[in-house]
This record gives C-alpha cells, structure tokens and sequence, in this order.
C-alpha cells in the first residue's frame, strides 16, 4: 500500500511540474542542427505560443499555438491542439496532434492559404503567377513509410488561376484527393473549366519517385499557344483528351 501511494505522488508531483513548467523549455530539446530558430515563446508547457519561427529560412510562421489534451495521458499519448498563422490575409490552420505506439497522427487539419504563397516553394521551368485561394482539410492522417500509412484528405483550389508567358489558363475550382498507397502518397486530381479539363492520378514513392497517369483536355477559350503546348504532353484519344502519362524523380 505505502508503494502504491508513493508512486502515485510521484506521479502527481510530475504532472505538477508539467502543468507549471515554462514554455521555454521547449528550446532544450531543439538541436542546434535542426536548422528551427525561434524569435519568442510565451505561456507554460502545458499552454504555450510560439512567435517568429523559421526552419532553415525556407519556412516561415508568424505565430504557433498548443493547447495539451491531459486526458490523452490516460490512453498513454500525447495529444496537443494547435493553431498557426502568417497573418492577415495569409496562411492559417488548426488541427490535433498527436503522438503514441503508433506514431505520429494528425486530425481535424484545416489550412487556408492564398495561392500565390505556394510560389517561393515552387522549382518551375517557366515564371508563373497564381492567384485563388487554397484550403486543406485532412480528417486523418498516420505516420508510415516513407510518407503515410493512412491518408484521408482533400485540397481544393478556388477560383484558381495561373498567368505564364504565353497566356491565362482559367481552372475554376480544382479538387484534389489525398490518400495513401502502401506508403506512397496518391493526388487524385479533378478540374473543369470553359478552358481546361483534367483528370489525373499522381503516385509519390520512395526517393521521391513519382507517376503521373490520366489525361487532360484544353477548349478553343484557351490561348492558342497555350492549346498547341497541350498536345505535345501525349497521344490524343478519339475524344480529343490528351493522354498524360509520365515517371520521374523529384
């Protein structure tokens, strides 16, 4: 009996120190190699923020927030609530972390960004601009290798546009499946306009391998130059698609 009560005010010592224990401790476990700078962080362990952080000046956030779910304790996980923003008219999201014998899991995701904020991110061999907007919902997704074990999202791109050298392409409202395949990543991509349709598949692998399976179908409303492009992509069907069909590596 005297066992069993000492280890349960060890055990409520310990949970003490978590609840009280400062926010700033978490630059303890963060290695100088990491590359993760943070300009400020406020609140305590259990409730905290973070401001001005950057990974390796590739990524950025203006502002990072947690809450920790205690109960999740008790099913031995670590469970966080978390909200992110870059500001006004930026990108923001919120969602639910969590951490246990099956690794890492993320729920109840939701991110909304502008297109144009993709740009800094993309290698593309012509200049481009975008414009719309981009929202992520993700009702649950696994940690497998090398990219997922499970995957049940969907991204959708409003009003979306792209502008190149040689013309505007009008895409509407493209709508994109994310899903898992024995660990690789699965884009399942759907999107019609008065210019444009296309229907396609993209398998991301290991090593960043990827394929790239459907095909697409351009309007006399596109640009010209931009419609003659399109059928240098493949073979053309009996009604007229484009058939897409392409390996590579990333």
């Amino acid at each position: 009996m005297k066992v069993k009560i000492s280890l349960a005010l060890i055990a409520i010592y310990l949970f003490s120190i978590v609840l009280t224990a400062p926010a700033s401790v978490i630059t303890h476990f963060i290695a100088d190699s990491s590359g993760i700078r943070i300009g400020h962080i406020s609140g305590s362990l259990w409730k905290g923020k973070l401001s001005q952080v950057d990974y390796r000046n590739q990524f950025q956030l203006q502002e990072l927030t947690w809450k920790i779910d205690w109960l999740a304790f008790f099913t031995l996980q670590f469970k966080a609530d978390v909200k992110f923003s870059n500001g006004r008219n930026a990108m923001s999201g919120n969602g639910v972390l969590s951490y246990g014998f099956s690794g890492i899991v993320y729920s109840d995701m939701h991110i909304d960004m502008q297109a144009t904020e993709l740009l800094p991110y993309l290698k593309l061999p012509v200049p481009v601009d975008l414009s719309g907007k981009l929202t992520l919902v993700i009702e649950k997704g696994t940690q497998g290798a090398p990219y997922c074990d499970e995957l049940d999202g969907n991204l959708v791109w409003h009003n979306g546009q792209v502008v190149t050298p040689m013309g505007k392409i009008d895409l509407a409202t493209p709508s994109i499946d994310l899903s898992c395949a024995e660990g690789g990543l699965v884009a399942s991509i759907k999107q019609h306009s008065e210019q444009i349709t296309t229907n396609a598949k993209i398998l991301l692998t290991e090593g960043g391998s990827y394929q790239i399976d459907g095909d697409i179908i351009g309007r006399e409303k596109l640009e010209p130059t931009i419609l003659q492009s399109i059928s240098w992509l493949g073979p053309k069907t009996e009604a007229g698609e484009t058939v897409l069909s392409f390996k590579g590596r990333l």
